[in-house]
């Protein structure tokens, strides 16, 4: 059984569904793997048994691989990694007049 740790994302209670909702980060090996998970509790539910559960529903979607949302990402990937190079092509653009597509 392999080992990775767990973090919890975004945790929100949504009064119309009566469910506690949270993006559950496993960091694995070299990659990350997000699942968005919800659990139908009591809007006053102690935070750790919320934490748990939504926990423990990520690890039983996980082994049955029945997650069809799941975002991998590499360790140490970010979304704006890529900025200074956007905003060259961004700037060179301007200078040369071009519209962005």
């Amino acid at each position: 059984m392999s080992s990775y740790r767990t973090e919890l994302h975004n945790l929100r209670y949504n009064a119309a569904t009566q469910c506690f909702e949270a993006i559950v980060a496993m960091y694995e090996g070299g990659e990350v793997i997000k699942y968005p998970i919800q659990a139908k509790l009591a809007i006053d539910t102690d935070f750790a048994l919320v934490s748990r559960k939504l926990v423990e529903m990520a690890k039983k979607t996980r082994l049955e691989r029945a997650g069809r949302l799941v975002s991998r990402t590499p360790r140490g990937q970010h979304r704006l990694a890529n900025l200074a190079n956007l905003a060259r092509e961004f700037a060179s653009s301007i200078q040369t007049g071009q519209r962005a597509a």
